[in-house]
């Protein structure tokens, strides 16, 4: 409570003083386009929350209140709007604001695409091209409510994640300890960050035989087919790739990469009878392999979610601020808008910092063979 009053009080004092800007100067953010990102629109947080990683959830009325704070301070652009600005240089002091979606889910067709239209919102949605269509969910879903049913609101022990990965034989990279894996979040955020999709698909058949789990239970998850597809973009939702799979790409081989980014933008092109440009990095993670296979890939703008671009791609690794239901309340619980004024001004970057290690990421390094 003390830090959200803390949060709370700097915001506030950042946003009436113009302190918000400097501070997200400091951070590295200068120059760049304000790109906000969403997964998940919902109608009711609470009860979506119970079974849903909740940092990927936006209620229906806190994503109208964002798009209504935002659109009296900025003028909202199309991605294709926005590349064409990055690409001239010219329009960046003026402040435009673009919306985008992550990971198709068919909630955006039935719940942000009516709330878009009514606004007149451009809009970017960003598929996982293997989902659309199908019964099948995103791993990182998955694997949270497998664990939340396996073992609960509980605290997990220290070593229930390890005796799981050690009976399986699989090995944490150096310096990831699963004794951190104390709450089914913390463990989807640490197996996704640490494994590749190969030892994630043994993690999940494991937790399988262990939890059933009916098929009704993950309709919420479900993405959108092409149809939907087909009718958002010709109402002007711009449609992009978030690859075929939603690999975390630092953790696989260049091939499997490759394969990814390029079958995805085929598939969309084929499907969709347009060009793609534009790109998001699964959980925005990104290195100089994964930058160079977007660029060999043909996509000409790619998206992150942090402040680190690739001096040789700064078109491939444009910042986005991502948003959920919390990440704009005060210590009240209700919305501030100080506060997202802080979060789309990357304020408070200074202090968090970021997941991501771009020691060696951005100066050759050459991901996994």
């Amino acid at each position: 409570m003390i830090r959200g009053w803390i949060k709370t009080g700097a915001a506030r004092v950042m946003s009436q003083t113009g302190m918000d800007k400097v501070v997200g100067a400091l951070s590295g953010y200068r120059n760049v386009p304000m790109v906000i990102g969403y997964h998940r629109v919902v109608e009711d947080f609470a009860s979506s929350a119970e079974m849903s990683i909740p940092s990927m959830l936006v209620s229906l009325r806190m994503l109208e209140r964002h798009l209504d704070w935002i659109g009296h301070r900025f003028q909202f652009v199309s991605l294709d709007e926005l590349g064409a600005r990055l690409d001239s240089g010219d329009g960046l002091e003026t402040p435009i604001a673009a919306i985008t979606f992550d990971d198709g889910y068919r909630d955006f067709y039935s719940h942000a695409l009516p709330l878009l239209k009514k606004k007149g919102v451009p809009a970017a949605v960003f598929v996982v091209t293997d989902l659309v269509g199908t019964t099948n969910v995103q791993s990182h879903d998955k694997l949270y409510l497998l664990l939340m049913r396996r073992f609960g609101d509980r605290e997990m022990r220290p070593n229930d994640m390890a005796e799981l990965l050690h009976r399986l034989g699989i090995s944490l990279p150096n310096g990831t300890v699963a004794a951190t894996a104390t709450t089914p979040f913390l463990a989807t955020r640490l197996l996704l960050e640490a494994l590749s999709q190969a030892d994630m698909q043994r993690v999940l058949s494991a937790l399988e035989l262990e939890v059933s789990i009916s098929q009704d239970t993950f309709k919420p998850f479900y993405s959108l087919t092409w149809e939907m597809l087909a009718e958002i973009r010709r109402v002007g939702i711009t449609v992009g790739s978030h690859t075929r799979t939603h690999v975390l790409m630092t953790n696989e081989s260049r091939q499997k990469v490759m394969d990814e980014v390029v079958g995805s933008r085929e598939e969309l092109e084929k499907r969709l009878g347009t060009g793609v440009q534009h790109f998001v990095y699964p959980d925005g993670a990104f290195n100089a392999s994964s930058v160079n296979a977007v660029a060999a890939a043909g996509y000409r703008f790619g998206y992150t979610s942090c402040m680190h671009r690739d001096p040789k791609h700064p078109m491939l690794t444009v910042p986005r601020t991502v948003l959920w239901e919390n990440s704009c309340l005060d210590s009240r619980g209700l919305f501030s808008g100080p506060v997202l004024n802080c979060q789309m001004h990357r304020a408070f970057d200074l202090v968090s910092g970021c997941r991501q290690s771009h020691t060696t990421s951005l100066q050759g390094a050459n991901g996994r063979n």
